[in-house]
C-alpha cells in the first residue's frame, strides 16, 4: 500500500469516528454532564412592602415589610446519577425578626427533569406522611411551553403550574408560569383570639383555624430549567369555627429582587452555554469536520492516472533507424 492511500484511510477514518461522535454528544454525552448538582448551597429572599399580618403577641393587625427567606442544602451522601437530595427551610419574618411562619421539607428529585422521586426519608414539616409529586426547585433541562405540576409545601398539595406565556426579565427569555392555591386549611391556631380582633361582640376568644391561598407566578430559563424569578401573592385568614373567614392574617406581595435576579440568570447561562456546546456547537463542528476528512481521505485514496511517455510524434521519430537519418538517400 502506497503512502498517500495510507494517509488517506487514515484521514476517512478520523472522519468516521467524528461522525460517530455527534449522537453520542447529542444524546449520551449531554445527559450524562448536563445535570443538577449534588453538592448545593444556596440562600435566597422575597420581599414584600407595606404587608398585612397580626401580631398574636399584641394581638392586632400590624402593616410593615416582610421577608421569605429560603435556604437549600443538598445531601451529596443521600443522591446519586440519577436523583439529588436536598433539604429546605423557608422562614417568613418581618422586617424586625418576629417570625410569622416556618416550613421544612426534604425533598429527592430526578437530576434532570426535576420531577420529585419518593425515597430517601422525605418528609414536609413534621408530617412524614406528606406524599410530594411534582416539580420542587427546577423544571427540566428544555422546558416547554406547557402545564407542570408543582409542589407547594405550604398546603402540602401538588397543582398545576399553568404555562402562561413568554417574556423577557432582565434581558434573558424567560417561560411564565401560574400557580393558583385555592384556601385550604393549614393550622389549628393554639393561641385563642379575642372576638373583638375577630369582629365579634363580647369579651370571649375563640379558637380558629388559620387557611392559605397562593397565586404563584415563576419566571424560567427554558434551556437549563433555572427559574430565575417570582412572586407569590399570599392571602392568609382567621376562621372560626362555623367556617366563616373573620380575620386576614396575611397578605403580602412577596417579590425576587433585582440583585438575586441577576444571580439566579447567571447560574442558568452557565447550564445554557453548556448545553450549546454539547448540543449544538460540538456535534455541528465534529460532523463538519468529519465530513471534510472523509472528502480528504477519499481524494488522497483515489488512484492516479500515469502520464504517457512521450508523444506521438516523438514516438514516430525513434522508430526511424538512426543511420537513415545520418545518411539520407
Amino acid at each position: 500500500m502506497s503512502l498517500r492511500r495510507a494517509a488517506g484511510l487514515a484521514l476517512a477514518g478520523a472522519g468516521a469516528f467524528l461522525l460517530t461522535l455527534v449522537p453520542l454528544l447529542h444524546g449520551f454525552v449531554y445527559d450524562k454532564v448536563i445535570r443538577v448538582p449534588l453538592e448545593h448551597s444556596s440562600l435566597t429572599h422575597m420581599y414584600a412592602e407595606a404587608a398585612t399580618y397580626f401580631d398574636t403577641a399584641a394581638m392586632r393587625s400590624r402593616v410593615g415589610d416582610v421577608i421569605l427567606t429560603r435556604a437549600l442544602n443538598g445531601d451529596t451522601g443521600a443522591g446519586d446519577d440519577q436523583r439529588a437530595v436536598w433539604l429546605e427551610s423557608s422562614s417568613l419574618d418581618t422586617a424586625d425578626g418576629d417570625r410569622l411562619d416556618y416550613h421544612e421539607r426534604r425533598v429527592a428529585f430526578d437530576r434532570r427533569t426535576g420531577a420529585i422521586v419518593n425515597c430517601c426519608g422525605e418528609y414536609v414539616d413534621d408530617d412524614p406522611a406528606a406524599r410530594q409529586a411534582g416539580l420542587a426547585f427546577r423544571w427540566p433541562f428544555g422546558a416547554q411551553k406547557r402545564d407542570y405540576e408543582y409542589f407547594d409545601p405550604q398546603v402540602k398539595r401538588t397543582l398545576p403550574m399553568v404555562f402562561d406565556g413568554q417574556e423577557t426579565v432582565e434581558g434573558v427569555t424567560a417561560y411564565r408560569y401560574r400557580q393558583s392555591v385555592p384556601a385550604t386549611k393549614i393550622e389549628d391556631v393554639a393561641t385563642r383570639i379575642p372576638g373583638s380582633a375577630l369582629g365579634l361582640p363580647g369579651d370571649r376568644s375563640f379558637t380558629v383555624t388559620r387557611w392559605a391561598q397562593t397565586e404563584r407566578t415563576v419566571w424560567v430559563e427554558p434551556v437549563s430549567g433555572v427559574p430565575v424569578k417570582f412572586e407569590e401573592k399570599r392571602r392568609e385568614t382567621f376562621r372560626t369555627a362555623d367556617g366563616v373567614e373573620r380575620l386576614v392574617a396575611l397578605a403580602a406581595d412577596l417579590r425576587t429582587p433585582d440583585d438575586e435576579i441577576a444571580v439566579n440568570e447567571a447560574e442558568a447561562a452557565a447550564y445554557a452555554s453548556w448545553s450549546r456546546w454539547l448540543r449544538t456547537i460540538l456535534p455541528i463542528g465534529a460532523a463538519g469536520a468529519g465530513v471534510l476528512l472523509i472528502a480528504l481521505g477519499i481524494w488522497a485514496s483515489w488512484p492516479r492516472r500515469r502520464s504517457r511517455r512521450g508523444s506521438a510524434p516523438a514516438q514516430d521519430e525513434q522508430q526511424v533507424p538512426r543511420h537513415d537519418l545520418a545518411n539520407p538517400r
